[in-house]
């Protein structure tokens, strides 16, 4: 009887096993290991932070309205509507700012007008470090709070500015109380601020303001947020891990999709090198990875067929910035010359497997103004030689590198290409390098840390040619930062050195008119410009490829950068 009682009790483990094995669980894992290539540098988006940085802060922080990911509409996160214009009756154009009056600070504190006002003020004064934000803020004149609501502000702004709603109503905000010497700006007006100088005069304590608000604390280990989630822990170069924010107040907002936190850790690994992360792909380590190389991603689909291979529009582009700084890339002719060097439709469908979409200017394919009409069939070696030699270039001492006297001296054409390191960067600078030996062009191909070629060389105008990448938005593009000679300075964002009088004064009116179908006019006249004079050479927008691991249900987005972690979602699971 024993051995019977035991037989069936193991025939109803057994029943009980089968009856389950089509029960659905979800998985334990609690968190989502997302690849970093680099590491971002800086965790404050006001703070000049990187396209690489945008991957995390994207969830410390939520800006006052985003673009919708799917339907790329503006949408409000920290204001109950968006903003309309009004006038008073003095002429002056303002939007009025409605915050919701419960989103708080991660330290529990609310987000207020005092908030809204503290950053306008802080990015607008000259001497703060939030650069890249300085230029398009500079058209609000005036601001204020609302008397007797602290959640209400008026902003008043230029009329005619193109992004007048999106500057008013996408920026992130700065959390004053986290701030030493607020009291400075508190009694300074807008126009006063922007009048501020270096002046050694200036107030004690809008000086010690200055001295906090630099200070890299606030965009390294004081990192104060209003996102879903919390910076828990930052090692450099090796990871960032957030956390879920508990009693969030986005969790009254659910159907909004920048504030949901479906999932409690999102950890970052930051992984240079594309086989040893392919190879923590394949061990698990990894679920979601975005940029991997054409070839990889298509062997990965056999490999792991049970993982997502997710593909998405991409605002992304990739160019080779030519430094017309340089004595002998100020002649057009050499510029256009290296351009006709670079067959970009060979490089989509032999490097990129056809992901990606030539291009012939600063303006995403995408977008209604982008000029069609302008032929991307550039690529001509023969016609490459017949301009270097228009303009002067031969071999004369019959060392197959053409030289020419350039300011008194004879000079080789020889040119350093920067590259990060990267394989797509590494066979674009391979076969441009071979491209470029056929007509006397000597390339030496240099491999170098992003942060270190900036530094040492982009901010500086001391290189030849780089191998850049450049992201844009869903808005529309202000020229301004890249390509106003204003910004040909040192550690200035107009990178390439580019100076044109026309391109400067299309830029302003690109910025100043608010009818659209007038600006998509002048943004077309701006791309003939740019692709007339070849200041960089414009290559493709790839599209966006992204691996999720078979435990997450995942969507993409053509917004930057492709896709919100936040929003994915554990998968069931079988037994």
């Amino acid at each position: 009887m024993r051995i019977m009682s035991k037989f069936i009790t193991i025939l109803l483990i057994c029943c009980l096993f089968l009856s389950c094995k089509n029960e659905i669980e979800i998985p334990s894992t609690d968190t989502i290991n997302i690849l970093l290539p680099q590491d971002p540098e800086r965790l404050n988006p006001v703070y000049d932070a990187r396209s690489i940085g945008r991957e995390v802060f994207q969830y410390i922080y939520t800006p006052v309205a985003d673009f919708h990911p799917e339907s790329l509409e503006l949408t409000p996160i920290l204001i109950k509507n968006l903003p309309r214009a009004q006038k008073e009756e003095n002429g002056k154009f303002y939007y009025e700012i409605d915050l919701i009056e419960d989103a708080q600070w991660h330290d529990g504190k609310s987000i207020t007008a005092e908030d809204y006002i503290f950053t306008i003020k802080s990015v607008l004064l000259p001497q703060t470090n939030a650069k890249s934000w300085k230029p398009v803020l500079a058209y609000i004149n005036e601001i204020s709070a609302v008397e007797n609501d602290p959640y209400k502000i008026k902003v008043y702004v230029d009329e005619d500015y193109m992004l007048k709603l999106e500057i008013v109503s996408t920026i992130y905000l700065l959390p004053k109380h986290a701030y030493a010497n607020v009291e400075a700006l508190d009694k300074l007006t807008i126009a006063e601020i922007k009048a501020q100088t270096e002046e050694e005069n200036m107030d004690a304590s809008l000086a010690a303001f200055i001295e906090d608000f630099n200070d890299p604390k606030h965009y390294t280990t004081n990192i104060l947020g209003n996102g879903p989630y919390k910076l828990t822990q930052w090692e450099n170069d090796q990871f960032v891990k957030l956390k879920k924010v508990e009693n969030y107040y986005g969790e009254n907002y659910a159907s909004n999709p920048f504030l949901q936190a479906n999932i409690p850790n999102i950890n970052f690994k930051i992984i240079a090198d594309e086989m040893t992360s392919i190879t923590a792909l394949k061990d698990g380590a990894l679920d979601v990875v975005k940029g991997l190389s054409a070839a990889n991603f298509n062997e990965l689909k056999n490999d792991i067929p049970q993982a997502s291979f997710l593909n998405a529009p991409s605002t992304r582009y990739y160019y080779l910035s030519i430094n017309n700084q340089n004595p002998i890339l100020q002649d057009k002719s050499v510029r256009k010359a290296l351009a006709k060097l670079v067959d970009v439709q060979g490089l989509i469908e032999n490097i990129e497997f056809g992901y990606g979409t030539q291009l012939t200017g600063p303006l995403h394919p995408s977008q209604p103004y982008y000029d069609e009409n302008l032929s991307n069939d550039i690529y001509d070696v023969e016609e490459a030689k017949t301009l270097l030699q228009s303009s002067g270039w031969t071999d004369s001492n019959n060392n197959d590198i053409i030289d020419k006297v350039v300011q008194g001296t004879r000079e080789e054409l020889t040119l350093d290409l920067l590259i990060t390191g990267g394989e797509l960067g590494q066979k674009i600078a391979l076969v441009f390098q071979s491209e470029a030996k056929k007509v006397g062009i000597d390339i030496n191909i240099v491999t170098k840390d992003i942060r270190r070629m900036r530094s040492e060389n982009l901010y500086s105008y001391d290189y030849d040619l780089a191998a850049l990448a450049e992201g844009q938005d869903i808005i529309p593009v202000d020229p301004y930062r890249r390509w106003h000679s204003e910004n040909v300075k040192e550690r200035g964002s107009n990178i390439s050195g580019y100076k044109s009088e026309t391109a400067d004064s299309l830029i302003t009116l690109i910025r100043d008119e608010s009818d659209t179908k007038k600006r998509e006019d002048l943004y077309e006249e701006f791309h003939r410009h740019i692709y007339e004079n070849q200041p960089v050479i414009f290559l493709f927008s790839p599209t966006q490829k992204l691996f999720v691991g078979e435990n997450f249900e995942a969507t993409v987005t053509a917004k930057r950068p492709g896709y919100l972690a936040n929003t994915f979602k554990i998968k069931p699971a079988k037994k």
